[in-house]
């Protein structure tokens, strides 16, 4: 006989009542009553969550906007040294000072930034000023103010720079866009803003200044501008 069937005559014999034996045996009634019980109580729940409530027919309505924040901005001036690499993007060069406190002196210093060019109105070598601002994506932080110092092609035949009042209506534009359609998805039809308003014979409005109308200037704040606004409240009120 071989010396591995011999170690196994020589084990004592499992015992049938063991707690193994008794827990594999236990379990699959435990299971089954628990399925049951799950069963039933989800057939509860959806019966409950289709019952047709009363509010489901009325109409919803309109959420709060978010308000357009308003970001600082700081000017520099700065010469083109790239364009044409990115779509309505240009690289500027910016040379400034930096101070080294170790050594307590200054260094000039050369910072590169990629600014936005709505119009493709830049050229290589142009002298320009450009401030920070609303974000364009996620690396381009700066937009064009105007040119100070055109290079080889004159302004005049170039597209012209959008002005700040140009740049704040197409972000309006752009946001109320996006607030119809999100309300429009959420509402599940398409969202008329016309109809909701009692406009005079001959009055036209853009969406930004029927969604304002709408709402009479109670747009959604964020929390931290909320408690700022709070703050400086209360501290007016003490002052007078």
């Amino acid at each position: 006989m071989a010396p591995s069937h011999l170690l196994r005559v020589s084990l004592p014999i499992r015992s049938l009542a063991s707690p193994l034996a008794l827990t594999r045996s236990i379990l699959p009634s435990t299971l089954s009553i628990t399925q049951s019980i799950r069963k039933a109580s989800t057939s509860t729940e959806s019966a409950q969550s289709f019952t047709p409530s009363p509010q489901a027919s009325s109409p919803q309505p309109l959420k709060r906007p978010a308000m357009l924040r308003n970001y600082a901005s700081s000017l520099k001036t700065g010469t083109v040294v790239s364009v044409g690499r990115m779509q309505r993007t240009v690289t500027v060069s910016f040379r400034h000072n930096l101070w080294d406190k170790r050594i307590r002196k200054y260094y000039p210093k050369e910072t590169r930034f990629l600014v936005s060019d709505p119009r493709d109105s830049l050229r290589e070598g142009d002298v320009i000023e450009f401030s920070s601002g609303a974000p364009k994506s996620r690396h381009v932080h700066h937009v064009v103010e105007r040119i100070l110092t055109p290079f080889a092609v004159p302004i005049d035949e170039r597209p012209a720079v959008m002005s700040p009042q140009e740049r704040q209506a197409e972000r309006e534009k752009r946001w109320a866009a996006k607030y119809v359609r999100r309300e429009s998805r959420r509402l599940g039809e398409e969202v008329d803003l016309a109809s909701m308003l009692e406009l005079n014979p001959g009055e036209e409005l853009s969406q930004a200044e029927m969604i304002h109308r709408i709402h009479q200037g109670n747009e959604r704040v964020g929390k931290v501008k909320a408690l700022v606004e709070k703050r400086l409240a209360m501290q007016t009120q003490s002052d007078s």
